[in-house]
């Protein structure tokens, strides 16, 4: 376990998080400055409405004296004050947006949050199960939804919501294309410290931590690298003639990442196996 915990220390270089971290930094000052400002002008506006409100209040003080003839005259009231005049909607609506714009705007924030909320809530898939397809080419990328529909014959409903959807998230190790090894290794990067993604889709050529069954399970089908996938059931149902023998499906080793303690990736293993032996079943039914 030891080994696991270096060999994960070591996927994200040091470069990448500490300018992560200078980033958010830069962020969190920016938000800061901003939030000042508006405290700042938030505290300007409320001045002027305090003292305007003083003004009036002195204004009618001043105005009962004159009428009770306290006073005969007033430095802040030349003369007899006017009819009041009924403002129109326009004014009135002014008005009630000056004196109440910030809970309107308050208001309107968190309905539109509320409502994103419940949208997203309502329409996000929940995935039962997520399987990582790493490869050099596009062959497998262009048969994404005869893949997802050929695993999900084999997989539970993990996640007990009454369906079975599982998500197929493919990844390009072809670093041929400089403008896309970047992003490419952070994509993966990223993925593998996720401890939802157990089953693994590989050509071979990259080294992933997955379970050795060869121990375990019968078949030539069943390899080091994972359960090899070419045979006539999976031809048939990715449409692919000629898929090639470096094909292999394995299911990852728990560890502890960034994202997930070694429990909840066990347990993470333990949801996705029988579908993983399901697949095994079949293929080696298969061959023979």
């Amino acid at each position: 376990m030891a080994d696991n915990d270096r060999k994960n220390e070591g996927l994200i270089p040091k470069e990448d998080l500490e300018y992560e971290k200078e980033l958010l930094e830069k962020e969190q000052l920016e938000q800061k400055m901003l939030y000042q400002r508006e405290l700042e002008r938030a505290a300007r506006e409320k001045a002027d409405r305090e003292r305007h409100e003083r003004e009036l209040r002195q204004q009618k003080v001043e105005l009962v004296k004159l009428k009770q003839g306290v006073i005969e005259s007033s430095e802040t009231i030349k003369e007899e004050p006017k009819e009041e005049i009924k403002l129109s909607p326009g004014k009135r609506l002014a008005e009630f947006w000056y004196r109440s714009k910030w809970i309107v705007i308050f208001c309107v924030f968190t309905a539109l949050v509320f409502g994103y909320i419940v949208y997203d809530t309502a329409t996000r898939t929940d995935y039962d199960l997520t399987v990582l397809v790493v490869m050099d080419n596009q062959s497998l990328y262009a048969r994404t939804p005869e893949l997802t529909a050929f695993l999900e014959e084999y997989c539970d409903d993990i996640n007990g919501d009454g369906e079975v959807n599982v998500l197929v998230y493919n990844i390009s190790t072809n670093y041929s294309d400089p403008t896309t090894v970047t992003s490419s290794q952070a994509q993966l990067m990223t993925q593998l410290q996720l401890g939802e993604n157990m089953l693994i889709i590989s050509d071979g050529t990259t080294d992933f931590e997955v379970h050795d069954f060869t121990g375990e399970l019968e078949g030539e089908c069943v390899t080091a690298l994972g359960i090899r996938l070419n045979c006539s059931l999976t031809r048939d149902k990715l449409k692919w003639q000629q898929m090639p023998d470096e094909l292999y499906i394995g299911i990852r080793e728990p560890a502890r990442l960034l994202s997930t303690s070694y429990e909840e990736m066990s347990q993470n293993y333990e949801n996705a196996l029988p579908t993983y032996l399901r697949i095994y079943e079949a293929i080696a039914s298969s061959e023979k």
